[in-house]
């Protein structure tokens, strides 16, 4: 896996999303695929949100090999290709993107090793957004790793988690902090053995109540693209 994942979190009206998967399918990530750099790229689909009005329905998830990429000349270039920018760019009623770099990973059982498949190529994913005052990094971070996460791995359908933090966004309102769990299906993050994890140990007492921002969603994935042989 890649140190560096580029999120682009998008919306469409639903008149417009039937041309806007054709043409991000068909058009857009076949460019995109061939700016240097990029490693893949998979999309994903909203299931449910517990606050659905600041999570936009569509996810790209981009490996790439450095928090520069999207930044890049080819990046920009790849962009204006095909009938994205003039058929479906002004359709797009929300978009945020940030680019985070990874901070650590943990899979359930005590694993340390990626399995087979991968992030991006994992079938169900639980994206968790976070912000907390700058001055509580560091026991945002200890307690997640050492705390909070070895409990939600034990939730049953919990696979991985992988954690990032922001290195840079174009959009603006991205908190700082990023989650993905790999996860069996959409529903383990609304069953009860989840909630029940997330009340154990020090992160409820002690981190919960300083967040200043938490945005959740569990997608589905829809699609994988790799760079073309």
């Amino acid at each position: 896996m890649s140190d560096h994942v580029f999120a682009v979190l998008l919306e469409v009206p639903p008149a417009h999303e039937a041309t806007f998967n054709t043409i991000y399918d068909t058009d857009h990530l076949l460019h995109m695929i061939e700016v240097p750099g990029v490693r893949n790229c998979a999309r994903y689909r909203l299931d449910w949100s517990d606050n659905a009005a600041e999570m936009p329905k569509y996810l790209a998830l981009y490996e790439i090999d450095g928090p520069e990429v999207p930044r890049s000349a080819a990046w920009k270039q790849q962009s204006a290709k095909g009938a994205w920018p003039t058929e479906m760019r002004p359709h797009v009623t929300v978009r945020r993107n940030g680019v985070f770099s990874h901070i650590s990973y943990a899979a359930a059982g005590g694993g340390k090793v990626r399995g087979a498949k991968g992030l991006t190529q994992a079938d169900n994913i639980y994206f968790l957004l976070q912000a907390i005052p700058a001055a509580l990094d560091a026991t945002f971070n200890r307690l997640y790793d050492g705390d909070h996460i070895p409990l939600m791995l034990q939730a049953p359908g919990a696979q991985a988690c992988t954690r990032f933090k922001l290195a840079w966004s174009e959009s603006g309102d991205v908190p700082d902090y990023l989650a993905i769990y790999e996860i069996d299906n959409t529903d383990v993050p609304r069953s009860l053995a989840w909630k029940q994890q997330t009340n154990l140990g020090a992160w409820p007492t002690q981190m919960r109540p300083n967040f200043t921002a938490r945005r959740n969603g569990a997608f589905h994935r829809i699609g994988y693209f790799g760079p073309r042989k």
